[in-house]
C-alpha cells in the first residue's frame, strides 16, 4: 500500500467530489424529495436561517466534507485502484453516512419513513458516484 499523498490529484478529487455533492443536494433533494417530505402551510415561510450564512454554512460543511471523504480515500487505495475499489469504496461510506441517519431521522425528525428512505438512498448513490469519480481521478504516486 502506497500511503504517500498527491496533494494535487488529492485537491482535484476533492473539488470533483464537491461538485458531486452539489449537484445531488440541489437536484433531487430540492427538485424531487423537498417540496413532499417538508410540506409549509399556506401563507407561512419556512423556518431557517437567513439565506447568506445558510448557504455560507452549507458549502463549507460540504467542502469538509468532501475532502475528508477524499483523504480517506488516499489512505485506502490498493496498489492497484480502479473503478471497483472506488465503487466499493464509496458503497461502504455512504451506507456508514446515510443509514445511521436513516435510523436517527426516524425518530428525531416528524418526515415520513418514504422521505426518509428516499434520503438515504439518494445519499448512498451519491456516495457511490463520489467513489466512482475518485478512483478515476486520484492514482497513487509512485514511491
Amino acid at each position: 500500500m502506497n500511503t504517500k499523498l498527491n496533494v494535487k490529484q488529492w485537491a482535484l478529487a476533492s473539488l470533483a467530489v464537491f461538485v458531486i455533492m452539489t449537484i445531488f443536494v440541489f437536484v433531487p433533494n430540492k427538485l424531487g424529495v423537498e417540496p413532499w417530505a417538508w410540506p409549509v402551510p399556506e401563507g407561512q415561510a419556512a423556518a431557517g436561517p437567513d439565506a447568506m450564512t445558510g448557504r455560507i454554512a452549507l458549502y463549507l460543511s460540504r467542502l469538509i466534507a468532501a475532502g475528508l471523504f477524499t483523504f480517506i480515500f488516499t489512505k485506502a487505495v490498493t496498489d492497484k485502484p480502479g473503478m471497483g475499489h472506488g465503487l466499493r469504496y464509496g458503497f461502504g461510506m455512504g451506507l456508514l453516512m446515510f443509514v445511521p441517519n436513516f435510523v436517527s431521522g426516524l425518530v428525531y425528525t416528524d418526515l415520513s419513513t418514504t422521505a426518509q428512505a428516499t434520503f438515504m438512498v439518494v445519499g448512498v448513490i451519491q456516495s457511490v458516484v463520489c467513489g466512482a469519480a475518485m478512483a478515476q481521478l486520484y492514482k497513487p504516486s509512485k514511491a
